[in-house]
């Protein structure tokens, strides 16, 4: 077990910041597109389809604050253990895989280079979609596959076979930096994916990949493993979160493993914690199963910076949907003028998208805190901090992003899977057809966007039995509303490429339905 020690606040944002920077430097090109099919018409009405989602999340709050009973102490939900050996052999198959993977897909940026997707593939596809869809519905296999924790632990092996005592320069994380770090490459990798140019060419696949690995890796040198990892490394940060939904946790079974955690953890449940998580040993650690969403019951305390982490992959997603809509690109056409005669169009067209993004994020960061700040208000007695409430309630909307991961992404997953075969016979090979029935991904988008909703809405109304235990209903309401909203305006923006609305005909045999 080796724990990080804290320091000086401005080194890890300049960290950040360095990744962040390297992104101005790639170059234009295309962009992955989602593997949809043609648009189909519905049977049903849409506003009919979308007001009976939300209704279905409201009913769930009910219903849940009839049935949902829990206490202060510890969460209690069944379990069943995993030998340890099989899961250890299975963390070294991942960690060579990890290894492979990401360094293979540098290596093929820069030996292939051209009209190779490779490269975009192995990052944008099973890296940025793939790995927090199988985190949520698996568990979060990142603790064994990444490819930075696997080279700075051969780092430090190598550096201890060579006389030092460590590899690491024992600079002090500052606390204050929390995971903001992470925030911020966050909101780079997603700039990336959806406003810059060029962001799937081989080179620029190939930089961006070195880059943030040079960047994680002297995060790592400077403020130690345990430090870096669980508050600036984003895909750890990202698929830890993310993998509470799944089914596969990771007990610590040694009480010491716990010492010392910041995170404030509880050695006699200690469950997926983001610090003892990398702390520990794998021998320290016992995997087991549980049911879906479990582990969110586990989250205990969350900061501002948690909540911005949170709602910013929630934004990202959400502004990826806004983009393929007619009313974004209207409105997007609209501000283009505005910039263009002092910028040039392609500057112009960084902007817009840059402010778009930044705007969904501000907007949902407002939303949600002025829902966390009325529900602090109608809790009982003395009230938490803002910052502790919005942290605390921000895990909630987990299973919502969740949702929607699976919803806007699932397909181009499954395109990147058909795709592999024929990459493996031709490194410049196209994306085969797909041929998906475009109806199975809605009615699959609004199961997937609709369950996230509710196990939000459980979730949510455990904690307003915990920290509101007199009125836990009406502490709930605010965050409730918010939650029916989103299932709304979700799947709104998910139908308007696909979903067509039903002829005249259909649209009265519907009309009768309702009377």
């Amino acid at each position: 077990m080796i724990r990080g020690q804290r320091s000086r606040p401005l080194v890890p944002v300049l960290l950040s910041g360095l990744a962040v920077a390297a992104l101005s430097l790639l170059p234009g090109g295309s962009v992955l597109a989602h593997a949809v099919g043609k648009p189909f018409q519905s049977p049903i009405p849409l506003w009919l389809q979308l007001g009976g989602a939300g209704l279905a999340v409201a009913a769930a709050f009910l219903v849940s604050a009839t049935v949902v009973k829990a206490g202060t102490d510890a969460p209690r939900y069944p379990r069943l253990r995993i030998p340890l050996l099989p899961s250890l052999v299975l963390g070294w198959l991942l960690a060579a895989v990890g290894m492979i993977w990401w360094y293979g897909a540098i290596v093929a940026a820069f030996a292939i280079g051209g009209e190779t997707p490779i490269p975009a593939i192995g990052l944008w596809i099973f890296v940025w979609a793939a790995l927090p869809i199988a985190a949520e519905l698996l568990g979060n296999p990142w603790p064994a596959l990444s490819p930075f924790r696997t080279t700075f632990t051969l780092l430090e092996r190598l550096a201890l076979f060579l006389g030092f005592d460590r590899l690491d320069l024992g600079l002090v994380y500052p606390s204050r930096a929390a995971r903001w770090p992470a925030v911020l490459l966050l909101f780079a990798g997603v700039w990336s994916e959806l406003v810059l140019p060029g962001a799937t060419e081989a080179g620029s696949v190939g930089a961006l990949m070195a880059g943030y690995t040079l960047v994680t890796l002297v995060g790592m040198a400077c403020f130690g493993r345990v430090a870096w990892v669980r508050n600036a490394e984003l895909f750890d940060v990202l698929l830890g979160w993310l993998g509470r939904i799944g089914p596969l946790g990771r007990r610590v079974i040694e009480a010491n493993a716990c010492a010392g955690c910041q995170e404030r953890c509880d050695p006699d449940s200690c469950v997926d914690c983001p610090e003892c998580a990398v702390a520990a040993d794998a021998t320290e650690r016992r995997p087991e199963l549980r049911p879906w969403f479990a582990g969110l019951t586990e989250v205990r305390t969350g900061g501002w910076s948690d909540a911005g982490f949170i709602l910013l992959a929630l934004a990202g997603v959400s502004y990826d949907g806004f983009r393929q809509t007619a009313q974004w690109q209207d409105l997007e056409n609209s501000l283009l003028p505005v910039f263009q005669p002092s910028l040039g169009g392609f500057e112009a067209f960084l902007v817009v998208g840059t402010l778009g993004l930044l705007g969904i994020w501000l907007l949902f960061l407002v939303v949600f805190v002025t829902g966390a700040a009325v529900t602090r208000r109608l809790s009982e007695g003395t009230p938490a901090r803002l910052g502790t409430v919005v942290g605390a309630y921000a895990a909630t909307l987990l299973p919502i992003a969740g949702g929607y991961l699976i919803a806007h992404y699932l397909t181009l997953v499954i395109q990147g899977v058909v795709w592999v075969p024929e990459l493996l016979r031709d490194p410049l090979a196209q994306a085969p057809p797909l041929e998906i029935p475009t109806s199975l991904v809605w009615y699959g988008s609004v199961a997937a966007i609709v369950l996230g909703h509710i196990a939000a809405i459980v979730l949510s109304h455990r904690i307003a039995l915990r920290e509101a235990p007199q009125r836990p209903l009406r502490a709930g309401v605010p965050l409730a509303t918010l939650m029916v909203a989103y299932t709304v305006l979700s799947l709104w923006i998910i139908a308007q490429p696909i979903v067509q609305e039903p002829s005249t005909s259909g649209a009265g045999a519907a009309a009768l339905l309702v009377r």
